[in-house]
């Protein structure tokens, strides 16, 4: 009898088990706002990404890595400039164009649920190639720097049991990617996240 009742126990508990997803793949819009630099690029940019892979720690924590990726722009109305004896009238078009790569953890408050907020923190590489055009002309700078991404957002499944779900989110970024030729010091923005999110058990 007892070990109709053990029997009968782990086949309660195992189902129960196998809802603990231990990888996830996400896919993210990415829209994000300067707060650094601002007068080489000061709009609000929607045209971003990020993807996201995690392998399970333990129960509640999670680690991967992040791939992301983001243009920010600025138009400046005709004006003249002058340089010397020579005078040029056009307007400016600035861009950034940033790419990043973070080793990331991340901390679910539950796992369980069909709602599972979450805390975490990225490092990594960040790469920001700086455009400006004028006329036919254009200038160019390229810079890497240290990415350091803390973000926090909740997961949300239609079922508990639901292997794919919704992911949303808030998140720093500072990058040290700096710019000499456009006297720019390092990068600073917000942003925030929306996509889908899958899950493996």
């Amino acid at each position: 009898m007892k070990y109709c009742l053990l029997i009968a126990f782990l086949g309660l508990v195992n189902p129960l088990r196998a809802q603990y997803f231990d990888k996830t793949y996400s896919l993210a819009l990415d829209v994000n706002v300067p707060v650094a630099n601002t007068d080489y690029v000061n709009q609000a940019s929607a045209r971003g990404f990020k993807f996201g892979y995690r392998e399970m720690i333990n129960e509640n924590l999670f680690g991967g890595v992040d791939f992301t990726n983001s243009t920010y722009t600025r138009h400046i109305p005709r004006q003249t400039y002058t340089q010397g004896t020579s005078a040029t009238t056009t307007d400016l078009f600035n861009y950034a164009y940033g790419y990043g790569l973070t080793l990331s953890m991340d901390y679910f408050f539950n796992t369980e649920q069909k709602f599972m907020p979450f805390a975490g923190l990225g490092v990594g590489a960040s790469y920001i190639d700086y455009r400006q055009f004028f006329n036919v002309y254009s200038s160019q700078d390229e810079s890497w720097g240290v990415l350091v991404r803390p973000q926090g957002g909740f997961v949300y499944r239609p079922k508990e049991a639901s292997r794919w779900g919704f992911i949303a989110g808030i998140h720093y970024n500072y990058s040290s990617a700096k710019s000499k030729d456009f006297d720019l010091g390092a990068f600073h923005s917000i942003g925030a996240q929306v996509g889908i999110i899958m899950l493996e058990w």
